[in-house]
């Protein structure tokens, strides 16, 4: 069953890349552009890990699916080339939210040990699942509002346990470390980064379920 899961998350995010670059529109006119989304990318990557350190579940959610968000962007924006009659009609993949967390978590980003040994085989599979599925759109909007929901008003802090930021964090470092490194010179020293921010979080693992 799991790998009939897989296989379908695959195809979902991949679908999601082909439509994003069949689209259409040109985002980076030279490796420099690149850089600069990598770099921002980078930075949110560093500001979720500082909020979550100071205990800002919510903002730390939000500034890592935004990285996720961001990461597809650079790197489908890498092959996106304008069209002699124009960007297609209708609404742009890379102006939508779930299409996005789909591109950014592709079968990949689950191929290296740490982000396993990190997460576990069963929440790995859940966040690729969800990034494939429903998104993280809902989240996304939790870690920044205040909301009237079934069981009453909440807010950021009551939203999102430490667990769910952590673990979108871990995910939102593995994305970007593996969809955007190699690109560039640069992001041979950017890689630096996300090798320190993985252990970073990696120690700030909470105690609690998710």
């Amino acid at each position: 069953m799991r790998i009939r899961d897989e296989a379908e998350a695959a195809k979902d995010g991949f679908a999601a890349v082909e439509a994003a670059l069949e689209f259409g529109g040109k985002l980076f006119d030279s490796a420099d552009d690149f850089n600069t989304a990598l770099d921002h990318v980078a930075r949110l990557l560093e500001d979720a890990v500082t909020l979550f350190g100071l205990r800002s579940f919510g903002s730390s959610a939000f500034l890592a699916i935004t990285a996720l968000e961001e990461t597809s962007k650079a790197n489908v924006g890498t092959y996106r080339r304008d069209k002699p009659e124009g960007p297609s009609k209708g609404r742009d993949p890379l102006r939508d939210h779930n299409a996005k967390h789909s591109m950014a978590v592709l079968p990949t980003v689950f191929m290296t040990d740490r982000i396993v040994s990190a997460l576990g085989q069963r929440r790995a599979d859940a966040l690729r699942q969800e990034a494939h599925s429903t998104g993280f759109t809902t989240v996304r909007e939790a870690g920044l509002y205040c909301a009237r929901t079934p069981s009453g008003f909440i807010s950021p802090k009551q939203a999102i346990p430490a667990l769910r930021a952590w673990e979108l964090i871990v995910l939102a470092v593995e994305a970007a470390d593996d969809a955007l490194v190699g690109m560039t010179n640069h992001s041979f020293e950017v890689t630096k980064r996300f090798d320190e921010l993985f252990a970073r979080v990696l120690a700030q693992r909470p105690a609690q379920s998710p």
